[in-house]
């Protein structure tokens, strides 16, 4: 399959925009705050939450089978957060796992991100054969000491 689903295309843009919008939210939030220990550490974390939304995104885009399940596990850390401040977080982003799951593991899905997939290493340019050499000659290795006079 070469062409992208347009679900896919679709959730990769909606984690970039999301993971970039949170990020800027959050660091224009850290301007009003005092400047403690704490909240620098908190900026930092959400600024690193933001940024794996947009690289999950970005990678979904591109076909890497590891970037839905950072997709999932990205939400699945969501709904986390938000069952330790309210109850309607909890439901609105597990209704989105489930939702996501159903869409990027629909069989459309699955054909993209197997067809995206490359052999970590395929030289450039087929190798050419050596021939063996022939059994009769003796082969010494180049490093090997000389044979013994006798």
């Amino acid at each position: 399959m070469n062409n992208r689903p347009p679900t896919i295309t679709a959730l990769a843009v909606l984690y970039i925009v999301v993971g970039l919008v949170s990020t800027s939210y959050h660091f224009t939030e850290f301007k009003t705050l005092p400047h403690t220990f704490l909240s620098i550490v908190e900026t930092f974390l959400m600024f690193v939450i933001g940024a794996l939304a947009v690289v999950a995104g970005y990678y979904m885009q591109r076909g890497k089978n590891w970037a839905r399940w950072l997709a999932i596990s990205w939400t699945i850390f969501h709904v986390l957060i938000s069952a330790l401040q309210s109850g309607w977080g909890v439901i609105f982003h597990g209704v989105f796992v489930f939702l996501l799951w159903l869409l990027l593991f629909s069989k459309e899905s699955n054909e993209w991100f197997k067809s995206s997939q490359i052999p970590v290493f395929e030289p450039p340019v087929p190798l050419p054969d050596v021939p063996a050499p022939p059994a009769d000659v003796a082969t010494t290795p180049p490093d090997a000491p000389p044979p013994p006079v006798v």
